[in-house]
């Protein structure tokens, strides 16, 4: 935080005092300088717990092991497991919360031996075998591709995946960007299903479908963060990523739910902004302070990738993890833990973009919180490049939000699993579905009043408890909005 970084402190081997000076004083006798995050002030991301920091003689260690007072989780009922002061200090995972939850529980080798039943460790060891079986075959075909459609710029592919449940948000970027004349040549879409490839390719769009590795995956729209069907698909995500980074390609992953205002592209090709590039992988900042993100917050479904051996380690690492990421029904919190550790052992270097002081790629955090930000987005003034409707709980309610914030561009005959109906002959070919789905103009329209809306949306109900309305409603404000709604009716 701002108010942490003007100062720092030292401390006096002998008598124990200790100062507050700058930071360019307390850092000029260091030769080397090792960093530890701690929760300063309102960084804190959990419950006070009388936290003791202590430092043992030993050799270095770069590691933090967590000590708690709670029972022993083996012999005691989930129910029972919170922290309590009474109890002894006892070794944990650092990402043991206070109220008996180890969001870092190591996957089962069986789920059920007797039956039969494999767990996620070894159903990941089914997965791994298909992909190093098939790696050549899917780098080869892939290397060709890309060339063949020319689907890369500035030696950067931008990586997208998405199956038949959330194909109408893969459909709306596409029109959103060919609305605003951006250059989407070089995105090169995973379909884990055979619709979703056609819907792709109706669009457009270069698509490899790598039915071997992913065919077996739900086609279902997931319902809330971390369902099943939610966690299945971070595998896609996982794979598409290290397929394209092993091909000596830059790699800009985003997620299905996103607009761009303007060519992303733009920033990480920038040679003028030299404060990033020194950085091997750049994330949109998540927004959540909760501890399996801890400290970097990086959100998973917006970063920049450069192909160099340290970032490629840190995806094919990811790839090793599959079996964590299916049991903890993420792969951002995995990779976050990654990334910590890439960083202290390889010297791999991580920017996560600030929340707060950088504006360029907004998410579902400041969607839902940052109303400042979103008034700036909805009057044009804004810096931002995109908007990533994360934070948002499912399909049905990122449409409406699109919609309202007058960034919706996909007609409604589109939306459904019936598309290949509207072509003639039931046959889609490549780009044919585009003037059948594509609107020219924003598909606007109100929802709900105590969200971020284009347009105000007075008359439309509340989704949250608190009800916030995002335009106050001034008399000026509801004359001319009611004058507006007249003169269209």
């Amino acid at each position: 935080p701002n108010s942490f970084r003007p100062v720092a402190t030292m401390g006096d081997a002998n008598n124990g005092h200790i100062a507050k000076t700058s930071v360019s004083t307390a850092l000029s006798n260091c030769g080397a300088m090792n960093v530890i995050f701690l929760p300063l002030g309102h960084a804190s991301t959990r419950p006070h717990m009388k936290d003791c920091y202590t430092i043992v003689g030993n050799m270095e260690d770069y590691h933090i092991n967590r000590w708690l007072r709670m029972p022993n989780f083996d012999t005691t009922d989930k129910h029972h497991r919170e922290f309590q002061h009474y109890h002894p200090l006892r070794h944990f995972g650092r990402v043991t919360l206070p109220k008996g939850i180890n969001e870092f529980d190591v996957p089962e080798v069986w789920d059920n031996y007797k039956q039969g039943r494999k767990g996620f460790v070894l159903q990941h060891f089914d997965a791994l075998k298909i992909f190093f079986e098939t790696f050549d075959t899917v780098q080869q075909e892939l290397k060709e591709l890309i060339t063949k459609r020319k689907a890369v710029r500035n030696n950067t592919v931008v990586v997208m995946t998405v199956n038949i449940g959330q194909s109408e948000l893969l459909a709306n970027f596409v029109c959103n960007a060919r609305s605003r004349g951006l250059d989407i040549s070089n995105v090169v879409v995973f379909p884990t299903d055979v619709e979703s490839k056609t819907l792709a390719e109706g669009l457009g769009m270069t698509t490899y479908f790598d039915e071997k590795n992913l065919g077996a995956l739900p086609k279902g729209e997931a319902k809330f963060y971390g369902d099943p069907i939610f966690a299945s698909m971070m595998q896609a995500k996982i794979l598409c990523v290290v397929n394209v980074l092993n091909l000596g390609y830059d790699v800009l992953f985003q997620d299905v739910d996103m607009v761009w205002f303007k060519d992303p592209l733009e920033y990480f090709h920038d040679e003028s902004k030299t404060e990033i590039k020194n950085f091997d992988i750049m994330f949109q900042h998540d927004g959540s302070s909760q501890m399996r993100y801890n400290p970097l917050s990086a959100n998973s479904g917006f970063y920049y990738v450069r192909s160099n051996k340290k970032a490629q380690y840190v995806f094919t690492s990811l790839l090793y993890h599959g079996a964590l990421v299916r049991h903890s029904k993420s792969h951002q919190q995995v990779l976050v833990q990654l990334l910590l550790e890439h960083s202290s052992l390889f010297g791999t270097k991580v920017k996560v973009f600030d929340k707060i002081e950088t504006d360029m790629f907004p998410g579902g955090f400041h969607y839902h919180r940052n109303w400042d930000l979103m008034h700036d987005i909805v009057s044009g003034k804004s810096n931002a490049y995109i908007l990533h409707m994360s934070w948002t709980e499912n399909k049905d309610n990122k449409l409406k939000f699109f919609r309202q914030m007058g960034e919706w561009y996909l007609q409604d005959q589109c939306i459904g699993h019936d598309y290949v109906a509207l072509v003639e002959g039931g046959i889609v070919t490549d780009g044919s579905l585009i003037n059948q789905c594509c609107s020219t103009e924003p598909i606007f329209s109100c929802h709900y009043s105590d969200k971020p809306s284009k347009e105000p949306c007075f008359d439309s109900p509340c989704i949250d408890e608190k009800c916030r309305q995002f335009w106050k409603p001034t008399p000026e404000l509801v004359a001319k909005q009611k004058a507006k709604q007249k003169a269209l009716s």
